[in-house]
């Protein structure tokens, strides 16, 4: 399984939203930062050009300056045994494009709590 960092996941509005609401229900201050994170099934190893098409397929949305995230770990992804909408286009898209390899893309949301 290849596992791919992706773009933010959340906009400035709905962070500052979601840690008001933390530090309501835990009584303190709680940074967060999400960023989308990409797991691809493999049926054999890519090739350096098929891994430089796959990353571009998968570079969407805000950029930000990569670093190492910081704080507890949350991850979100669907329900074990579900396939997503997102999920059945991407792996259909990454196919169209000569990917053949790939069995599947999934995406999920890995959350970073970290104390403010």
């Amino acid at each position: 399984m290849l596992t791919l960092r992706g773009a933010p996941a959340w906009s400035d509005f709905r962070l500052q939203k979601l840690e008001a609401r933390l530090l309501d229900s835990v009584g303190r201050s709680v940074r967060v930062y999400g960023e989308y994170v990409h797991f691809v099934e493999l049926e054999q190893s890519l090739t350096t050009t098929e891994r430089g098409v796959l990353e571009q397929l998968l570079s969407y949305g805000p950029t930000v300056t990569p670093h190492p995230p910081e704080g507890s770990l949350v991850l979100v992804v669907p329900r074990p045994g579900t396939i997503s909408p997102w999920s059945s286009k991407a792996t259909e898209i990454a196919r169209n494009c000569g990917l053949s390899s790939v069995a599947r893309v999934e995406r999920g949301v890995a959350n970073y709590l970290a104390a403010g």
